[in-house]
């Protein structure tokens, strides 16, 4: 019908021209060829023909259009099966909201994301499905859809057992056949991905918590040794002034060599590599262990770290057991050099008090001779010679006991 509408003008001016004709056919072959050739031909049948041969081009013209018209129609309905089937069948859901902020249509594909059918949406009010957290953001962006603002959008909806789903949604603004403005778009589910980001977001920021409340220096570098971050100020130098420099610019000329050969290790071996530095700060020696492994990307190494922990303290310990050890050993020495004379004084003695024992010994034998020859004769002479024996042993022993106390001391 569409394209009949189309050409009825062009049809009416077929009819018109032909009538015209045979108007002018009529005129001349009743009037005029009669008189110059005495030949008459009937008025009715002259018009009659030229009428029959203007319904046959009208119908020819007429009958393009409509067979093309039959096969548009035909093709528009296949493809709005088409294309209906792919907007039911696919995982986003579209939607169109009039201008009041009522559903007028949801895709099926509502009920995976919401476990609502589209029949309990529609023509109720968006807003009912919004998480009460995102209701004024959600309602603002609308607003702004219906000037014509288009901008993607994410937040949470609530879903039919009242848990939260986040979406992803992408919407513009369009005229019905009336000419009132709505909004229609895509909404895409993307619980999962935001609360991976989140995750990571929250594991980010407790690392960064621990890297940035560490005691020791955390530094990160490129593959030349450029910084590219430090957890804090390196002795009252701010970070800011920090990152950009050379790692190897933060130790004395001295001890660079070492941190060279750090890097050169690492990034050609892999693994991890400890060396100890000395700094000198404000007249000060300050000593760190540093420890430096290699940042990997997909097996490749893309940058160093360097841990830096002071063990001044410890260094300062073990100067001290050194000096302690060293003065524990002179003690050693010096109580070895008298434990060794001791020792001969000891042996020395022993020599002595094994003589003195010895006489004391045969003295104590001649006395028990003389006690029996005592006994055998009774004789008074003898009981003196056995007091002074007696009188000469007993100093002989006093004289050893002095000896024994005065080594013993």
């Amino acid at each position: 019908m569409i394209f009949l509408a189309r050409y009825q003008k062009t049809a009416l001016q077929i009819v018109l021209i032909f009538v015209a004709i045979g108007l002018l056919w009529l005129v001349l072959f009743s009037n005029i060829l009669p008189e110059l050739t005495g030949f008459k031909l009937a008025p009715s049948l002259v018009y009659f023909v030229f009428l029959i041969l203007a319904a046959l081009y009208l119908y020819k013209a007429l009958s393009v259009p409509l067979e093309k018209s039959e096969q548009i129609s035909r093709a528009l309905s296949h493809n709005e099966r088409k294309y209906r089937t792919l907007v039911e069948e696919i995982n986003e859901v579209i939607f169109v909201i009039d201008q009041m902020g009522r559903i007028t249509y949801i895709s099926p594909s509502i009920t995976l994301l919401t476990g609502f059918t589209p029949n309990e949406l529609i023509g109720r009010l968006f807003v009912e499905f919004i998480d009460p957290r995102d209701e004024e953001t959600v309602f603002k962006a609308f607003k702004e859809r219906l000037r014509g603002q288009v901008a993607p959008l994410q937040y949470r909806i609530l879903s039919k057992d009242g848990s939260s789903r986040w979406v992803r949604s992408l919407s513009k603004p369009y005229k019905n056949e009336q000419g009132n403005i709505g909004v229609r778009g895509v909404l895409m589910d993307i619980t999962d991905l935001v609360e991976k980001d989140m995750a990571l977001i929250e594991s980010e920021a407790r690392w960064r918590a621990l890297v940035e409340q560490a005691p020791d220096y955390i530094i990160t570098t490129d593959l030349k040794g450029k910084i590219e971050f430090v957890n804090r100020s390196f002795f009252n130098v701010p970070e800011k002034q920090i990152i950009g420099q050379m790692i190897h610019d933060l130790v004395p000329t001295t001890q660079m060599k070492r941190v060279q050969e750090a890097i050169e290790k690492v990034t050609q071996k892999g693994g991890l590599h400890r060396f100890e530095i000395e700094l000198n700060v404000e007249g000060q020696k300050h000593w760190y262990l540093v420890r430096t492994g290699p940042i990997k990307k997909n097996d490749a190494i893309v940058g160093l770290t360097f841990i830096a922990t002071e063990i001044t303290r410890n260094k300062n310990y073990e100067r001290e057991l050194e000096e302690v050890q060293a003065h524990l050993q002179k003690l050693v020495s010096e109580r070895t050099l008298e434990l060794k004379s001791a020792n001969r004084e000891i042996r020395s003695l022993d020599r002595l008090i094994n003589e003195q024992l010895k006489d004391f010994e045969t003295l104590l034998m001649n006395f028990l001779e003389k006690v029996d020859a005592c006994a055998v004769q009774s004789a008074t002479s003898h009981l003196n010679e056995i007091r002074e024996e007696a009188e000469r042993i007993k100093k002989q022993f006093a004289g050893l006991y002095r000896q024994l106390k005065e080594h013993g001391r």
